[in-house]
Parts: C-alpha cells; structure tokens; sequence
C-alpha cells in the first residue's frame, strides 16, 4: 500500500459532511453523536437535500455552528458535491442523517489512515436500536457487478475485527482525505445512478483511478436497518439498471464482449427469478431503459476512460467470486443456488479478462 501521506499537522481539521433529505426523525440524534466526537478539531456540513418537512432549518437553530447548505431538489448522493466545495478539512468525513456515531470514530479513522495510507475507509456499521447485529463489515464486489454488504444480519461475534482491503464502502459513512477526494472527483450528477449503486458507482471509479477501499473495524458508526433487502418492481428496475450501467461505465469493450455469454445466462437466471417472485417485466423494463441511455453512458464511460489507471484484470482482483444476501433472506434455496453458479462463472470469468 502506498503510505505517502502529506498531511498539515499532527491534529488535523476534519469536515463532517451530513447528507439529509426529510429526516425529521434522525438528525437530531445524528447530530448530537456527531458534537461528541473527540481526538480531533472539527466543523459540521448538512447539506440539504431539497427536504420537505423543516428538518435542517431546525436543526441550524439548535446546532447554530453547522453549516447549512439547501439543494433545491433531491440529488441522492450527488448532493454532497457542494459539502466537498466548502470543506475546510484535512479529512472528509460523508455521513447520512440517519446514522449516529461513537465518540472515537474519526479519532479511529484517522489512527488507521495514518498507518494504512491513503484510500477510502468505511467503519464497522452497526444497527441502530439492535447494536449486537452487523450492518455491513466491508463492501465486496463481485465480478459480474453484484455489490453486498459484507456480513449484514449476522451476529457480531468479533468475526469482522481485522483492518483489510474491501471493494467499496458504504455510502452511509465514508472517509478519507480532501485530497483523495479531489483525485476521484464529484459523486455523479448525471442522475444515471439516481437513488440505487451509487455507491458501487463512487468505489469503483475510485478503484479505477487506482485509490483502494478499506475497512476499519474499530470506527463504529449505528445505521438504521436496511430496507435494500424488501423486494419490489421498482427496486429491482433499478438494481439491474444502474449494475449494468455500472459494468458498461467501467469495464472495456472487450471485456464486456468476452463476459457477455455468461452475463446473458446470469441475466436469463435472473429473469426467470423475478418471473417467478412477479417481478420480470422490471427487468425488460430495466433493459429497455439501458438501451435508452446509452449514449449518455458512452459518454461518461470516454470521460472516466482518462484518469483510468487500473486495466480490467487489475481491478477484478480486488472482487470476489461471491454473491451475498442479508442473512435473513440468505436461507431460501433459490438464492442458494444462484449464488454457487455465480460463484462458478467468477472463477471462469477471471481467466477471460
């Protein structure tokens, strides 16, 4: 790993980056975890994400030091472009409203970067109200563009304890420096990612640009369970959209032509899934819609083509063959068997790239 870290001093400012978008009900607790971090100086950005129900401006008059910032409309994760614009901080911090803090986080994080060097760094995630359960343990990616949350539904036994590299963190709280931030660029604002994998989006280009993902487990952040594992029409619709989008982006034209047959047997499985769980005109839907915005995603694809350091086989090395699922879905035998085909085509997969 590279270690060359050029910081200012040995107790540097870190901007606290809160993205909220109707969270009447979150914010107040997510700030007040926030104020009582300790072990470094710090000033707190919320930006607004075009909310509805008053939230942030209550939450600038009992936290007058935030700084507030109101995007007009929700812009997902694109809304923390501005925090970015505006930060102060040696250290970048993107935390959603939704989420509380131990004291130690930052302090934590900035312990492992120190050591580790630079790159993206996600915390152990934990459920608010349920503490004893994982919310994620690192982000994995799988070659075929799956992306899970390590560990999520499982008992926290001390079975995620160790600092290692992982594919992508969790959108829910990211670390890092101002100035890898700056290296990787904006979240996405063309709006193809809209509101599913844009995290997937953001750790991916990042990987492509050569900065690696880490997960640090003793910086404990507390997030509400997720709903990601309810299964609807338009959910799905998404998923398959934005995975794709997502392939197309990153992965040559040569490899998506090598992967292809076994991207189309995955998808027929897949379709065949959905037929059966109602759902399978999302898919055609999803495809139809790709096909739609093609253009624009050669576009973004030319453009993310000229900061790319990593080559194809470069980047799968940091995927996994595996497929995951919540451990409160991972039980049905459907699942059980995707997920050993998928795990099977991984390992041919490697040998075409």
């Amino acid at each position: 790993m590279n270690k060359n870290i050029n910081l200012k001093s040995e107790n540097p400012f870190v901007s606290i980056i809160i993205l909220n978008y109707n969270g009447i009900q979150y914010i107040k607790k997510c700030l007040e975890s926030v104020f009582k971090t300790v072990g470094c100086n710090f000033e707190v950005i919320l930006i607004d994400n075009g909310s509805t129900d008053g939230s942030s401006l209550i939450c600038k008059e009992k936290f007058p030091d935030i700084k507030l910032f109101q995007n007009k409309k929700n812009l997902a994760m694109a809304g923390r472009n501005i925090g970015i614009d505006n930060a102060n901080g040696e250290y970048i911090v993107f935390l959603d409203s939704d989420a509380t803090v131990d004291p130690y986080w930052i302090q934590n994080f900035i312990k492992s970067y120190l050591e580790h060097g630079p790159g993206l760094y996600q915390g152990k995630i934990l459920q608010t109200g349920n503490p004893e359960i994982i919310g994620s343990s690192g982000n994995l990616l799988n070659i075929f563009g799956f992306g899970y949350a390590r560990g999520n539904g499982e008992k926290d036994n001390g079975q995620y304890e160790k600092f290692e590299q992982i594919s992508f963190p969790v959108g829910a709280c990211l670390f890092s420096s101002l100035e890898i931030i700056k290296k990787i660029g904006y979240f996405d604002e063309s709006n193809l990612l809209y509101l599913m994998y844009d995290d997937v989006d953001y750790g991916w280009k990042a990987l492509s640009y050569g900065i690696y993902s880490f997960y640090e487990p003793n910086s404990i952040i507390y997030h509400p369970k997720s709903t990601s594992s309810k299964l609807n029409s338009h959910k799905m619709f998404l998923l398959n959209r934005n995975r794709w989008i997502c392939l197309l982006s990153y992965y040559s034209t040569k490899t998506i032509v090598r992967l292809f047959p076994l991207l189309l047997l995955i998808e027929l499985g897949l379709f065949l899934f959905l037929v059966i769980k109602g759902m399978g005109i999302a898919k055609i839907m999803s495809f139809f819609s790709l096909l739609k915005m093609y253009p624009s995603i050669n576009q973004r694809k030319i453009q993310l083509n000229k900061k790319k350091k990593l080559n194809d086989a470069e980047m799968i090395f940091h995927f996994v063959n595996e497929i995951s699922l919540p451990a409160t879905m991972s039980n049905s035998k459907l699942h059980t068997i995707f997920g050993k085909i998928i795990k099977n085509l991984s390992k041919y997969a490697r040998n075409l790239i």
